[in-house]
């Protein structure tokens, strides 16, 4: 087979194996608890990380960053392939201290000033819990997932997963307020070249983002200038 031939081949077999891959389309609903006690439907459906296991793919070469501005994290939820790189950016004005003790991945970037970078690799799947040691208020949420078929969801709740080979795969949402052992779990079929759509529920069970430093004790009140 001439060089011209083969070049032909490949290039049609990149067509055709995107053709066989498949879309899940869909949304998370999420109920909390109402000002009566009975559960009502969030209105406010983001911030959820849906993504498929059940094969792995390389993390893509870029790395994502995760600033720290105006004391809080942008973005704040994020989703990564295993395998990349996360960089935690101070664009602030103010000293902090990245850290997490969560189980899938324990880290400490110690003080960063302004102007300054940390970057993590995050080797195995799971859910991180990332907080700054010096300003509680500070939380944000890493999910460490197999692929790429994931999304963050905006305030509708919906998401799209693109690329997704054929067959039937978990799918999993993840949202920083509902206990981890209430994370929500389906399945879906994936068909060659066609779209599945899903329905994801959830239930959020924490009214809040408390939590401990990184020394696992209660935060000392700081000044407003710190």
């Amino acid at each position: 087979m001439g060089r011209g031939a083969l070049i032909l081949l490949l290039s049609l077999a990149a067509p055709l194996a995107a053709a066989q891959q498949g879309t899940v389309r869909g949304e998370v609903r999420i109920t909390v608890q109402g000002p009566d006690g009975r559960p009502v439907p969030k209105a406010d459906r983001s911030g959820v990380v849906v993504y498929l296991t059940g094969y792995t793919e390389p993390p893509p070469a870029g790395e994502v960053n995760m600033a720290q501005r105006n004391k809080a994290f942008q973005p704040s939820v994020v989703g990564v392939v295993a395998g990349q790189k996360v960089r935690f950016s101070n664009n602030d004005v103010v000293v902090h201290n990245v850290f997490s003790r969560s189980r899938a991945a324990k880290f400490d970037a110690g003080k960063n000033r302004p102007g300054e970078d940390y970057t993590e690799t995050f080797k195995k799947t799971g859910i991180i819990d990332v907080y700054c040691d010096i300003h509680e208020q500070m939380v944000a949420t890493l999910v460490v997932v197999p692929n790429r078929a994931f999304a963050v969801t905006g305030p509708d709740g919906r998401f799209v997963l693109k690329g997704v080979p054929p067959g039937t795969h978990p799918i999993f949402a993840v949202h920083r307020r509902d206990e981890r052992s209430d994370v929500s779990r389906a399945e879906v079929t994936v068909k060659p070249g066609e779209e599945a759509v899903v329905t994801l529920e959830m239930t959020e069970t924490r009214a809040d983002d408390k939590h401990l430093d990184k020394h696992g004790r209660q935060y000392t009140p700081r000044s407003d200038a710190y």
